[in-house]
């Protein structure tokens, strides 16, 4: 019994021999293959399929749910980098910005007196605030502080980037001869002052501002008088005179607006301001800004 055992197992191993060399032949070095175990019927080729006797991008092998985790990972931590660039974009720390104002003006409604010109009444000339000044657009440029997503300041300066003239044409009797009377009204200013300002984000992408503040506004005016002859005779001016008349004034500011994060490190903001000066000419300005903030 013992002998027949030993003899049946001694054909058994020689038939395994037989069947490893016959799909050596058939497979080469891969016959040794691991079969997927979500489908035993497919067989994988050399190109990447099998490494080692082992397949390895099998939806049910160890090594895919590797390679699974790995991904996830990559892809978590490339989701973690955008989070921070966009919260960067929103709360944090420093930033520089320039903005551009369009501007409206409303007047005073005090008049100035010009009692100087040969040509002038007994009561010199009196001009209409409204007369004199009209828009005053500027550019200007910003430096900002923002401790917390809800709440920082800004320090600011503004220019005006050219000078706002009028003039104006008038007719007036001179020692019985008429004259042709050209006025000509110039302003400009400059401003600094900081703001406090107030953030409400709605969204990672977008926030709704708010700012209160206060400047110091420094008007350069100037008025200019010609007197030519209306009719006949040169065309240089006869008479002429110059003023200049400037204004020192602190204005308390507020206003409303957006701010979108359109980027990493850089956010467009629209703005609605309130500016109450009550200079001799100026009682107030509406501006109305739009700016980018780079942040750092």
């Amino acid at each position: 019994m013992k002998k027949m055992l030993a003899e049946f197992l001694l054909v058994l191993a020689a038939w395994t021999a037989w069947s490893n060399a016959a799909h050596a032949s058939e497979y080469g070095d891969l016959y040794n293959v691991k079969w997927c175990p979500c489908n035993p019927d497919e067989q994988y080729n050399s190109q990447g399929s099998v490494v080692l006797g082992r397949t390895i991008m099998c939806p049910c092998d160890s090594m895919y749910d590797g390679y699974g985790r790995s991904f996830e990972k990559d892809m978590r931590s490339a989701q973690e980098k955008v989070e921070r660039a966009v919260d960067k974009a929103r709360a944090y720390k420093y930033y520089v910005g320039v903005e551009y104002n369009k501007s409206q003006v409303e007047t005073n409604k005090k008049t100035i007196n010009f009692n100087d010109p040969v040509f002038s009444p007994v009561n010199g000339i009196n001009v209409p605030s409204s007369q004199m000044v009209d828009h005053q657009d500027n550019i200007g440029v910003v430096l900002g502080f923002r401790p917390h997503k809800n709440f920082g300041f800004e320090a600011f300066y503004n220019r005006s980037y050219s000078k706002n003239e009028v003039t104006q044409y008038d007719n007036v009797s001179i020692s019985a001869t008429d004259y042709h009377l050209i006025n000509t009204y110039i302003t400009k200013y400059q401003a600094f002052g900081v703001d406090l300002v107030g953030y409400l984000p709605v969204t990672q992408f977008f926030d709704f501002v708010a700012m209160v503040g206060i400047g110091k506004y420094k008007f350069d005016n100037q008025a200019r008088f010609e007197a030519r002859y209306l009719e006949g005779g040169t065309n240089s001016a006869v008479y002429n005179t110059h003023y200049s008349f400037d204004e020192d004034e602190w204005g308390y500011r507020v206003g409303g607006g957006v701010q979108f994060n359109i980027m990493n490190g850089v956010a467009l903001r629209l703005m609605y301001k309130y500016i109450n000066i009550d200079s001799n000419t100026i009682h107030y300005l509406q501006e109305y800004s739009a700016s980018l903030r780079f942040l750092f």
